[in-house]
């Protein structure tokens, strides 16, 4: 009776057309074979590989809801050499010299799971299957029985298609008890080994037959989610939205699902790993993330307390008359009268005249001041345009990589702060920042441009407090006569207007073109090499490395980031270096060469690069890696390390990603195929990267309705619930 009763919940499990069980007093081994012909072994609820051999004891027992079912008491698994697991080791191996992967797989067929004895007892037997030199087998040798405690489970792994240092990440972490430990929950890793995020453990986790239905992978999954949510720039998402997701993402078996994954997110409710707020609706959080927002909202109930130097009676007109127009003083007296104030506008709205004019008072009052922005280029841009020194906001919060210097117990010491490119600050900078600064002694202007995208990271802060009028603000909406046709006709994008291209000429360009007539996308791919090979150097002037940027709404497709990527790393290593760049499998990351353009995708603290930092191949040795400059900071990446994946080509990259930088020339790609994505912010956003000129390029229609499409890029914050008419006090 218990036997078939296993063989039906077997079946229920795995759609098993037949079942084999060898049984005696304690249950030693089971073997199911499905429908499609898979072999796997049955371990009570435990499913392991067929090459992978289980000795287990139990005893029956009567589920109340799942009936007769066989629990495992103890379960070993002992490892043996696989040996496509053994050829990835040989082939991979930093160490191992002269040994490529055919001749690793010549030795791995010849010998499987004899290698061992083979490679002690009889190394010339190797040398001779590979026809290697003695030298090399011998340092092989040396190698194997060094590492003979962790060699059968670095094949094991590296079976699983892990990278060698992944593979000796793992090993060094756990020893050689990772491979039991991951049969028994590989989702252990997501949380202890740099690197591996829940859908690349899950991929290893249904190869060694985990449950859908573990615990710990359900759990998994709805913190997973939680992070995809944080990646798309949303600080919460709905409890039963969450369920959903959760339950696509999981794809389990069994018909009660979305009871099991609640059951699971209550536990992580209770146990304080996730948080759950009813505010409007039930939202459910990363409890650092709602923590942050509930601090700056509570920071910006104070903004309209009187600027703490006294300056808010200072007479205005003495610092803030003409030029400066209406909106202009009125932003700079807010600035000299309150705690903290905000000024929003686009291009050509005079923000950078106006900050300058603040910080002409302060030095004639004396107060001290620092000038700050999220970026490298946008810090160097604030400082170009007001000719006074300033900072990345990291640099100023004495950031090291790890640990932020300035916060509650070290607070700034200056008089007067100015912020700018605010939107592109996302909610765990802005949290950092006012963690640092003591508003009894500190003033803060915050700048920036809400036409431009949300931050890349969680948040929208910018946005959020321009919609509930929580501080003092003003949205400057005059463009100044100096601001020039470029901005001029970026402007006019935001009244949903595309301005063909401009008759005047500067230095031998342009600022405005528009190339509209390329209906095919493969016409928009050959003109964009046409004016990489022929026009934005030799007739425009452009150094196409450091002056020109591409930018595209998406990364997939043929005018998308990878494949654009691609083809101008093939066309620019030819043209400037001579070389011929390998063909790139279906799939496949491009290799990185020297002299690439590269961007940082996300922040790395121990390497000091963060999120969006572009920079350029310096070398890439075989074994050492790479090493990469980011303006001066040049960052040693070894070998197969999660670092590596952090980087992407960036000749052409998304308009997301270039936010808050800006290139003498831009060529924004904006095409009917990408129309699922297009509004006017975006277009906005792009254009305005140009310093000198811009290249819309794409076809009528696609170009026209990205104009006229009205989007707001809607995110789901904490702060657009807690600044809901937190108005100016009576």
């Amino acid at each position: 009776m218990a036997r078939s009763a296993v063989t039906q919940q077997a079946a229920s499990l795995r759609g098993v057309v037949q079942a084999i069980f060898h049984a005696g007093a304690n249950f030693s081994a089971g073997r199911l074979r499905t429908d499609e012909g898979e072999s796997v072994r049955f371990a009570g609820k435990v499913f392991v590989r067929e090459n992978d051999p289980v000795s287990l004891r139990g005893h029956w027992e009567d589920h109340p809801k799942y009936g007769w079912q066989f629990a495992v008491d103890w379960l070993d698994a002992q490892v043996e050499l696989d040996p496509a697991g053994l050829a990835n080791y040989l082939a991979n191996h930093p160490a191992i010299s002269g040994i490529g992967p055919a001749k690793a797989k010549l030795i791995a067929d010849a010998f499987g799971q004899d290698f061992d004895s083979v490679i002690r007892h009889n190394p010339r037997a190797v040398a001779a299957v590979a026809k290697v030199p003695m030298e090399a087998i011998h340092n092989l040798q040396r190698i194997w029985i060094e590492a003979s405690g962790v060699n059968a489970a670095l094949t094991y792994l590296a079976a699983y298609g892990l990278t060698h240092f992944q593979v000796t990440t793992l090993v060094e972490k756990f020893g050689n008890h990772v491979v039991p430990m991951l049969q028994a929950d590989p989702y252990i890793l997501i949380s202890e080994v740099p690197g591996f995020g829940f859908k690349r453990v899950d991929k290893i986790a249904r190869r060694l037959g985990t449950p859908k239905e573990l615990p710990s992978r359900l759990q998994a999954g709805l913190r997973y989610t939680i992070q995809a949510a944080l990646d798309d720039g949303h600080c919460w998402v709905e409890y039963e939205d969450l369920l959903d997701r959760a339950n696509a993402l999981l794809v389990l078996d069994n018909l009660d699902s979305r009871e099991l994954i609640e059951h699971e997110l209550e536990e992580l409710i209770g146990a304080k790993r996730l948080v759950c707020c009813p505010y409007e609706r039930l939202v459910v959080a990363d409890p650092e993330i709602h923590k942050m927002e509930e601090y700056l909202a509570g920071v910006f109930q104070n903004a309209w307390s009187q600027n703490p130097n006294g300056t808010g009676s200072i007479p205005q007109e003495r610092y803030f008359a003409e030029p400066l127009n209406e909106d202009q003083r009125a932003a700079a007296r807010n600035g000299f009268r309150y705690s903290i104030s905000l000024m929003t506008g686009g291009a050509g709205s005079g923000k950078t005249f106006t900050i300058e004019s603040l910080i002409a008072a302060c030095e004639d009052l004396g107060l001290s001041y620092e000038l700050a922005a999220p970026t490298g280029k946008a810090a160097k841009r604030l400082e170009q345009s007001v000719k006074r020194k300033a900072k990345t906001v990291h640099r100023l919060l004495g950031f090291n990589g790890h640990t932020f210097s300035k916060g509650d117990e070290d607070k700034l010491e200056i008089d007067f702060l100015v912020v700018d490119e605010v939107s592109m600050v996302d909610v765990p900078l802005m949290y950092q920042l006012f963690r640092a600064i003591d508003l009894s002694r500190t003033a803060v202007l915050l700048v920036g441009d809400h036409n431009q995208l949300p931050p890349v990271g969680p948040g929208n802060v910018l946005r959020d407090l321009v919609q509930s009028g929580a501080i003092p603000t003003t949205v400057l909406t005059k463009i100044i006569r100096q601001a020039g046709v470029l901005k001029e006709n970026s402007t006019a994008i935001l009244g949903g207007e595309v301005r063909p291209t401009c008759d005047l000429k500067v230095d031998g360009y342009r600022p405005w073109y528009v190339v509209n007539n390329f209906t095919d996308r493969e016409h928009v791919r050959f003109f964009l090499e046409k004016l990489f090979n022929e026009v934005l150097d030799e007739r425009l002037g452009f150094n196409l490395l450091q002056d020109v940027q591409v930018l595209t709404p998406t990364h997939k497709g043929p005018l998308g980031t990878v494949e654009l990527n691609i083809t101008l790393q093939r066309l620019i290593q030819k043209k400037l270096f001579g070389v011929e760049a390998p063909d790139v499998e279906l799939g496949r990351r491009p290799e990185f060469l020297p002299g690439d353009k590269v961007i940082q995708t996300k922040n790395d603290y121990d390497l000091g690069v963060m999120n969006g930092a572009l920079g350029f191949v310096i070398d890439n040795d075989p074994k050492r890696g790479l090493s990469v400059d980011f303006e001066g900071h040049v960052v040693e990446i070894p070998r197969d390390s999660a670092k590596e994946y952090n980087l992407q080509l960036a000749y052409a990259t998304s308009i997301h990603k270039m936010q808050g930088s800006e290139f003498p020339c831009a060529i924004v790609i904006t095409h009917k195929s990408h129309s699922f994505m297009h509004h006017r912010n975006l277009l906005y956003t792009a254009v305005t990267r140009a310093q000198k000129s811009v290249i819309l390029l794409g076809d009528h229609w696609g170009i026209e309705n990205c104009a006229k499409k009205q989007q707001v890029d809607k995110r789901n914050t904490f702060l657009s619930f807690l600044l809901h008419g937190a108005r100016r006090p009576a």
